[in-house]
């Protein structure tokens, strides 16, 4: 229960896009897991964008205006946590491509260094 609380406290950071990838990763893992926590989530967008009439300029620029539109916040947050899976992928993706792409630099340089200290002494 402690680990529901505090994932519902990270709800207002992951519609701002505040949390770590680690983070972010735990939290999307979790309410897809936990019905108790999507329902807490679509009460936060119910609240933010359901009962809210100032949202209506927010709504026509947002890329899930079709499902605010609709007042469907059980879609809002399927569609949220599929976008942040992929996002989260993504990262960890480009995350690891940095990685090898850094050591493939180092491996070349110090073979680069071996075979200028080869050709000078021999």
């Amino acid at each position: 229960m402690d680990n529901c609380k505090e994932i519902q406290n990270m709800i207002d950071s992951f519609e701002h896009g505040n949390l770590s990838l680690k983070n972010e990763e735990a939290f999307t893992h979790h309410i897809l897991n936990c019905n108790d926590c999507r329902e807490e989530m679509e009460i936060y967008y119910i609240i933010l964008y359901g009962l809210d009439d100032d949202n209506e300029k927010s709504i026509e620029n947002s890329s899930y205006s079709e499902y605010l539109d609709a007042f469907d916040f059980t879609g809002l947050v399927e569609q949220k946590l599929k976008d942040s899976e992929a996002r989260c992928l993504f990262l960890r993706q480009w995350s690891h491509f940095t990685r090898v792409r850094y050591l493939f630099v180092t491996a070349v340089m110090i073979l680069t260094a071996l075979l200028l200290i080869i050709i000078k002494f021999f």
